[in-house]
């Protein structure tokens, strides 16, 4: 692959004509030194008056010409040693150069219009550019940046091009370096190499690193630090490309907050980029699936371990910016390139931020586009007294101990000490807290000097760190942690917890009832929702993803075993949520409806159509009651207002619902009787059916009563002699929950017409406010 050494020469002629050239130059015979590298080949082109010419690596040599058109080499055999043009020309050159390679350019006319001589002395290289008397420019380039430029009208123009290679860069002569592994690279004046590897003193990469744990931040190398005290977004750190943000919430204390996620702009492509608890990572609201150890999205590379997620940026050229997020700390760090240790870095003004600037108050670094309404609220909340604060400072001082000692020169304990200190004498020990400072502070040490500490772990009673909560999802108003019964769970933050119960009353709607409860309560109870079940153990709870609410519910196609019973005003649906058997926590609770029995309802119509309907509404119950009159048994005939009935002739009535679910309940006609006026308590009365049951087997009959949601009866025609002509047939109907077939009225037969057998259930159906309906007859 022909890679850019790049030796421009630019010469000043007449236009000619442009040519296509190329070719491919052996110099095996006398190989060619440039830039640290040996090479026995050389590439041309000619282009468009452009002549580049590649050696078989980094070196290439471009040449602007207006006429060239070919290109011819030779080699010669002859000494140059000190006291040459060569030495003349370029101070340091030494030694003695056996032979010459040399590359003729010409133009159409076949003029000689430039040459190229290369030397090699040894481990240096010398380039002599004979221009013919024009004006001349020479660029030498390294991996296409300009190494040297020499301008001249000639008549020859000499050009050192020596040097070395090391991990693709180029060195001067007499000039040294560090290479990317902290490498100390030394090329002498002769152009010899020598690297020493990273345990030299003479190289140094200086990290700056800044860690926030719960609500606390300490600044770059610890210079400071800050406590958040609410739930809003904060600028940790920005520079013209890049901000990194702070998002705070509450935990198990609505007076505590701890870092929830990290947002990174990026600020030239305006893409969001989140870091999440569990290892989530989203780049503009899609979520990646990390499979891989360092995968690049964005723009942004990220590395994955056990310990947690770190998006990298490289915005510049001697750092890279990093964000390292576990689910319980934070850590922004600033990666310089290694680099002697005499350098002097100047940090930039543009940065600013918490982690930057002690000069940035909370308020200034809030950052209202992230932060959520109301999130300024504070609380305060009683101390809690299982929190031994002297223990507390006596765990928090393993920092200042001799665990840490490699560390504390690099990086001061006394802000991760406060920070720790702080935090723990007001939060419960709970969820690995206690040792995440120890965590923090062992890291960016790590980070700093590339510090191994193991130690520590045993003497603080800490396990290897591992990313908390990392196989576990929770919404918005949860954070995770351990979960009462052991393992990992979803629990309820504090502030959105104070509004909750599980004293919830269930919503009724006719014939279905559901109860919705906090998945994160029952959490906090021990409460595993997959055990839980309504009367029927198949009736389990529904998980709504986006909140975590659990809802049990039944209805007339699922009844999920409910008990329905009533009395003179309610219609009650019992069912009970409980746990399955061997669950060590118990768990249950009442999830019974009560619907209110259909109220009195009286309304009168003359038999001007052939049947009364009538809207039935009481409570939730909303269904339609149809009285109709047939000439058949079958209901295939309806009587026709003004047609002639017969005295004894037979009438067939059928009360019909609509609404009403057969499952649930069942309509019976429990008593009708006929009067000579509107009004069904007033004038003469003559009883059809009561309590369910005819009151003369000879002249009325009870079909269907108290199995569906109709029912039917049939009467014989008759008049009151002492009245007019009219007839009004009044029904009182009401509905009777299903439960063993109770519904149905129990009539016997024996010898008085008028005498019944009644059940001891009687109460199951009868309605002290049975719904009324009427009908007019005119004679």
């Amino acid at each position: 692959m022909l890679l850019p050494l790049i030796i421009t020469v630019a010469i000043s002629l007449l236009p000619g004509a442009t040519a296509q050239f190329s070719d491919t130059f052996n110099f095996s015979a006398c190989s060619i030194k440039a830039l640290g590298g040996t090479y026995t080949t050389a590439q041309v082109n000619i282009s468009n008056g452009i002549i580049e010419v590649s050696f078989p690596s980094e070196v290439r040599l471009k040449v602007v010409l207006s006429s060239a058109v070919n290109v011819t080499s030779e080699t010669k055999n002859g000494n140059q040693g000190p006291g040459s043009a060569y030495h003349q020309s370029i101070p340091g050159l030494t030694g003695t150069s056996r032979c010459l390679s040399t590359l003729k350019v010409f133009d159409s006319s076949k003029t000689e219009i430039f040459q190229l001589h290369f030397r090699t002395f040894g481990e240096q290289g010398a380039l002599q550019s004979v221009p013919k008397g024009n004006q001349l420019n020479v660029t030498v380039l390294f991996n296409g940046e300009e190494v040297d430029q020499v301008s001249g009208q000639g008549p020859r123009i000499f050009t050192d091009i020596s040097g070395c290679q090391h991990d693709g860069k180029y060195y001067f002569s007499d000039t040294s370096g560090c290479d990317s592994e902290g490498g100390f690279v030394t090329c002498s004046a002769e152009s010899d190499l020598t690297v020493l590897p990273q345990t030299n003193t003479e190289c140094v990469r200086d990290v700056n690193v800044c860690t926030v744990t719960a609500s606390n931040l300490v600044s770059f190398d610890a210079n400071y630090s800050v406590s958040v005290e609410d739930r809003c977004a904060y600028t940790l750190f920005s520079e013209p490309n890049v901000r990194v943000v702070g998002v705070f919430k509450e935990r198990r204390r609505k007076d505590v907050m701890f870092l929830d996620h990290v947002i990174v702009h990026l600020m030239d492509s305006d893409s969001i980029v989140q870091l999440g608890p569990a290892d989530r990572v989203k780049v503009n609201d899609t979520e990646l699936n990390l499979n891989s150890p360092v995968e690049t999205h964005g723009g942004v590379e990220f590395r994955k371990n056990d310990t947690g997620v770190t998006a990298v940026m490289s915005y510049a050229v001697n750092y890279t910016t990093s964000v390292f997020f576990n689910g319980n700390t934070a850590q922004v760090f600033m990666t310089y390139v290694w680099v002697l240790a005499d350098s002097d870095y100047e940090d930039d003004a543009n940065r600013g931020g918490l982690c930057a600037n002690s000069s940035v108050t909370l308020n200034e670094a809030k950052s209202s586009d992230f932060s959520s309404d109301s999130c300024e609220m504070r609380y305060n909340e009683p101390a809690d007294p299982s929190i031994n604060c002297t223990a507390v400072t006596e765990h928090c001082q393993i920092l200042n101990g001799t665990d840490f000692t490699d560390c504390h020169a690099d990086i001061d304990p006394e802000p991760y000490f406060s920070s720790c200190n702080r935090t723990l004498c007001h939060y419960p020990d709970v969820d690995g807290l206690k040792c995440e400072f120890l965590e923090a502070y062992a890291h960016a040490c790590s980070l700093k000097k590339n510090h191994t500490l193991e130690s520590w772990r045993t003497d603080a009673n800490c396990s290897d760190p591992l990313t908390f909560c990392q196989d576990t999802r929770c919404v918005d108003h949860e954070f995770c942690a351990d979960g009462v019964n052991g393992g990992i769970g979803c629990f309820c933050r504090a502030i959105f917890a104070s509004d909750q119960t599980l004293d919830v009353l269930p919503v009724c709607v006719e014939n279905s009832a559901s109860v919705t409860l906090v998945g994160c309560l029952l959490e906090e109870r021990g409460v595993d929702y997959r055990q839980l079940h309504l009367n029927n153990d198949s009736c389990t709870g529904q998980v709504n993803e986006s909140n975590h609410m659990v809802t049990f519910s039944f209805d007339s196609q699922d009844p999920c075993g409910v008990l329905v019973t009533a009395n003179a005003s309610h219609v009650l649906y019992e069912n009970t949520l409980v746990n399955a058997s061997g669950v060590p926590e118990p768990f249950q609770m009442d999830l019974s409806c009560f619907q209110t029995q259909p109220e009195l309802m009286s309304m009168t119509f003359r038999m001007q159509a052939n049947s009364v309907m009538q809207q039935m509404v009481s409570g939730s119950w909303n269904y339609t009651l149809n009285m109709t009159a047939y000439k058949d048994s079958a209901h295939r005939y309806m009587v026709q207002p003004n047609m002639a009935i017969q005295l004894n002739q037979s009438i067939f009535v059928e009360m019909m619902t609509e609404g009403l679910d057969g499952n649930l309940v069942s309509l019976v006609t429990n008593s009708c009787w006929a009067t000579d006026g509107p009004s069904p308590d007033d004038g003469l009365r003559y009883d059809l059916i009561s309590e369910g049951c005819s009151q003369s087997s000879r002249l009325v009959k009870v079909g269907i009563n108290g199995q569906t949601t109709s029912s039917d009866f049939s009467f014989h025609m008759f008049h009151f002699v002492q009245s007019g002509n009219e007839i009004y047939l009044h029904c009182n109907v009401v509905l009777c929950p299903n439960q063993n077939g109770l519904c149905q009225p129990s009539c016997g037969g024996g010898s008085v017409p008028n005498k019944r057998r009644r059940r001891s259930a009687r109460s199951a159906y009868v309605d002290e406010n049975p719904a009324l309906i009427s009908m007019s007859w005119t004679i």
